[in-house]
């Protein structure tokens, strides 16, 4: 979504687009896709706190559904919300040489010092979620949005989550065999919210449409 500042010149109403946050290290055209992202997941992990039942979604992602299971899912998920919201998310760019960026990270925090995310090269290399289908080979690799709600997750003023396990096949199978874990890892909540808000209304890659339904 485009941001708009709006400049008053006498009686004239000039129309500009907002300059996107500027955040360390970072280029003009990263910072905006950092602020892309972020307003992106700040709306889709609300559509997935309202989502929060007793649903396939659920425990794929989170194992044996109860009542109280759900509550601290939920409330997780309101954190996650309540720290993109109020704007207490900020990033800067890091390079590969830096702490954290080896390996392959994506992005990471320390997750006592909110509420700064330092952002790897490769993080930029991540599809927005509105570029894929359930069930494409990339879908296991993480999404822009996705990975901000991974590493938000992890504070310890909002969910103080763990990284007990990465994949989308791994965290499946951990839920089914360990709910408290799975109530406890990142990637839990980033993939919950990916299939609620998006890949639910999606069509399945490489999965023919429907037969038309015959005139009557």
């Amino acid at each position: 979504m485009r941001h708009l500042t709006i400049t008053v010149v006498g009686a004239m109403c000039l129309v500009q687009p907002a300059l996107a946050q500027d955040y360390p290290g970072c280029t003009a055209a990263q910072s905006t896709i950092v602020d892309d992202a972020l307003g992106t997941a700040k709306e889709l992990t609300l559509k997935a706190a309202v989502a929060v039942g007793d649903t396939p979604e659920y425990a794929r992602w989170f194992g044996t559904y109860s009542n109280d299971n759900a509550e601290e899912v939920r409330a997780s998920l309101k954190s996650i919300v309540s720290a993109l919201r109020r704007g207490r998310v900020t990033a800067q760019c890091d390079s590969i040489a830096d702490d954290g960026c080896d390996g392959g990270n994506y992005a990471w925090v320390y997750a006592g010092e909110p509420y700064l995310m330092h952002l790897c090269p490769s993080f930029f290399n991540l599809p927005p979620l509105t570029a894929l289908r359930p069930g494409e080979r990339r879908s296991n690799n993480g999404t822009l949005e996705g990975t901000i709600i991974h590493e938000v997750s992890h504070f310890t003023t909002v969910a103080q989550t763990e990284d007990h396990c990465y994949s989308r096949v791994e965290c499946s199978r951990m839920a089914r065999d360990d709910t408290r874990r799975a109530i406890n890892n990142a990637d839990s909540y980033q993939y919950y919210t990916e299939d609620v808000t998006y890949f639910a209304r999606q069509p399945v890659a490489n999965k023919p449409p429907p037969a038309p339904r015959a005139n009557r």
